[in-house]
């Protein structure tokens, strides 16, 4: 694993997306600037960053294998959802909603977190999750996670 962070740092990692389903506007993005991926449960795949909502082909656990392979922090939160935990800011541990923002309102991208994949990130970070039985609700990223109101 060591070894793919080296190679990773020292070359950017693209994926070909399009900007819609029906393949306008096709272009190479830049792995880093992707949020999360969502598969849709038809053929195609959601790739969303803070800016524009992208579109690729194939199955999540194609993306899921490469993206580890390639050293990148991605990781399955939901069924549905692949998520670069280096973007994620808060987490709702009541909603089991991840948030890519520490400034929440309507408008802040989010992904749903399964309680298996809420689980898996709180493993990962090493967060208490009995905390989340006293009704403490969000767990922010600073410097590192913390519970919050």
């Amino acid at each position: 694993m060591q070894n793919n962070k080296k190679i990773l740092e020292e070359r950017m990692v693209f994926i070909t997306v399009t900007e819609n389903e029906d393949g306008d506007g096709i272009q190479q993005i830049d792995v880093e600037d992707i949020l999360y991926i969502h598969f849709d449960y038809r053929l195609f795949i959601s790739v969303h960053t803070r800016t524009t909502k992208y579109v690729t082909v194939g199955p999540l656990r194609f993306w899921e294998s490469s993206f580890e392979k390639a050293g990148l922090n991605f990781m399955r939160l939901d069924r549905g959802v692949l998520a670069n935990l280096d973007k994620i800011r808060v987490v709702d541990s009541e909603y089991k909603l991840a948030y890519f923002d520490s400034n929440i309102d309507n408008n802040t991208i989010r992904c749903t977190m399964s309680i298996t994949g809420y689980k898996a990130f709180c493993d990962v970070y090493g967060i208490n999750r009995k905390s989340d039985r006293a009704g403490e609700g969000k767990i922010l990223k600073d410097l590192s996670w913390q519970t919050g109101p």
